[in-house]
């Protein structure tokens, strides 16, 4: 069986090739160890490699079948009932793609990253990775939605976490998009992204930009309702747009920004904790 595995494995690429990817993943892994002074000149030299390594050849053969399957990465391009054969990504999308996660320690494995409206955002999966290679110990405790709109929910976290030997904590509002398929446990993961990105931005000061987790519906199928408030104040739905209606005539009130989660650290300034009365 394992001789069967190789041969298979030989027919997309050569060992030679697998030596060589698995050379420039290392490269790539070590980028964030390079010093500040000779960080974009061992940065080019990879991302060169990557591009020379990656030809639409390799993509066709070995990438491609990873696209939307939970075993390589997925993205908001997959096929559903209401559109069964969605324009696939082109392989510019996908090697740019792949180059940008494996430069910050990203596989496309695992559903590390998806590529969402053309750009690679990590996923939780992603920064469970990133931060277990940084060695961080932490712990994230998530609450009950707290908001009663349709459209997002507002879920409390709190993290406790300990790296280089210093221990400290914080909370936040994870604000997620959700509709009528969105599950509670999806909520839930998807608070768990925000929350691990927040942690992984507090300490290391990178921002991979945001977007939502693959785990409800693709964008392409994303709907929303207009938010308006009553005469003492109250957000009420309104009516949704028309069929075929790409935006409302005009901007309609939204429901609060989903802005990204601020985090504050256990003792700069004297604010409650989220869960003390849990």
């Amino acid at each position: 069986m394992a001789e069967e595995k190789a041969l298979a494995l030989q027919s997309l690429v050569s060992q030679e090739q697998q030596d060589q990817f698995a050379l420039i993943c290392k490269e790539a892994g070590a980028l964030q160890l390079a010093s500040n002074c000779n960080a974009a000149f061992t940065a080019t030299i990879v991302v060169s490699q990557l591009r020379a390594f990656l030809t639409d050849e390799i993509i066709e053969k070995v990438f491609r079948p990873l696209m939307n399957t939970r075993i390589g990465f997925m993205t908001d391009r997959r096929p559903t009932t209401k559109n069964p054969h969605p324009t696939p990504y082109s392989n510019q999308v996908i090697r740019d793609a792949i180059i940008d996660g494996l430069t910050i320690g990203l596989f496309p494995t695992g559903n590390q990253i998806n590529i969402i409206s053309e750009r690679m955002y990590p996923t939780k999966e992603g920064f469970t990775a990133l931060l277990k290679k940084m060695g961080v110990k932490y712990v994230v405790s998530i609450g009950a939605d707290t908001n009663r709109v349709q459209g997002y929910a507002e879920i409390p976290c709190k993290v406790d976490y300990t790296y280089n030997g210093e221990k400290n904590s914080f909370t936040l509002m994870a604000t997620v998009r959700k509709d009528e398929y969105s599950s509670p446990d999806q909520l839930r993961g998807k608070a768990e992204r925000r929350a691990k990105k927040a942690l992984y931005e507090y300490i290391t000061g990178c921002d991979f930009g945001d977007a939502d987790e693959d785990s409800s519906r693709p964008v392409e199928e994303a709907h929303y309702e207009v938010i308006k408030e009553n005469a003492n104040g109250q957000k009420m739905p309104g009516a949704a747009p028309a069929a075929g209606q790409q935006n409302p005539p005009a901007a309609p009130p939204q429901p609060k920004p989903a802005a990204q989660p601020t985090s504050q650290p256990a003792g700069a300034r004297p604010t409650p904790s989220i869960f003390a009365n849990q």
